[in-house]
């Protein structure tokens, strides 16, 4: 697994952990749509587009599990919560390149971390369809950002030797 940094996370349920995770997917999601609609060039709108459908998926996914496991389960999400699965403020705005380079690199941050919670929670969760859920989300927001970081690179956004995509 791509990065070397290891985070220490709370001890969270499972109706926790999908909860969490169904946050940074309903962030992704918007955030890959207006992505979608705003960049210039047809290849990258067409690449936020489908992402923005898996994320989109990966949300339903979630709600699924946690209705068919937890149903009625309410979990206020707190700011330390949200910050295990979503960097910078869940709002984007991109008017120009700058906006697109800034929003790139919060976007490479946001995968590479929701992957990150995704791959430890892949062994935390009590429930094991829910392990092997989280183990395929991991591996999906790794290539996620595989891809992220490549068109960053294409579009001259990050030095060549940036590998990480994060900055925390």
């Amino acid at each position: 697994m791509p990065g070397s940094k290891a985070i220490q996370y709370p001890n969270l349920r499972d109706d926790q952990i999908l909860n969490i995770g169904i946050y940074g997917e309903t962030v992704a999601a918007y955030r890959y749509t207006v992505l979608s609609e705003k960049v210039p060039g047809e290849e990258d709108r067409r690449l936020f587009a489908a992402i923005a459908d898996e994320e989109q998926g990966h949300k339903q996914m979630l709600q699924r599990l946690l209705e068919k496991h937890f149903p009625g389960s309410s979990f206020y999400l707190s700011d330390e919560d949200k910050a295990l699965v979503v960097t910078g403020p869940r709002l984007i705005n991109v008017r120009d390149v700058k906006n697109y380079r800034d929003v790139m690199k919060m976007a490479l941050d946001t995968e590479y971390r929701t992957s990150q919670f995704y791959h430890a929670m892949s062994t935390r969760a009590a429930n094991e369809e829910i392990r092997k859920v989280f183990a395929e989300l991991a591996e999906e927001g790794f290539e996620h950002h595989r891809r992220l970081l490549e068109l960053a690179r294409e579009r001259g956004f990050l030095p060549e030797e940036e590998s990480q995509g994060t900055s925390d």
